[in-house]
C-alpha cells in the first residue's frame, strides 16, 4: 500500500512539474535589450587581449600599441 502510494504521488509532482514547464513563459522569445556588436569588434577584442595580457590596448596606429593598467 505504502509503494502503491509512493507511485502515484511521484506521478502526480511529474505531471505537475511538466503542466509548469509547458505553461510558463518561454525565455527564447526575449528581445534583447542590446545592439549586436559589429562583425569586427570580437577580432579586435581578441587582438587587444593578446597584445596587452591583463591591461587596457590603446592603439595608436595600425601597428603600434599602448598598453595602459586598468584600474581596479
Amino acid at each position: 500500500m505504502i509503494k502503491l502510494l509512493g507511485v502515484i504521488t511521484l506521478a502526480f509532482c511529474s505531471v505537475l512539474l511538466l503542466m509548469l514547464w509547458a505553461t510558463g513563459p518561454a525565455q527564447a522569445n526575449a528581445e534583447t535589450s542590446e545592439p549586436p556588436s559589429p562583425p569586427g569588434a570580437i577580432r579586435m577584442a581578441a587582438r587587444d587581449a593578446f597584445a596587452c595580457p591583463g591591461m587596457h590596448a590603446e592603439w595608436i596606429d595600425e601597428k603600434t600599441v599602448h598598453c595602459l593598467k586598468e584600474k581596479p
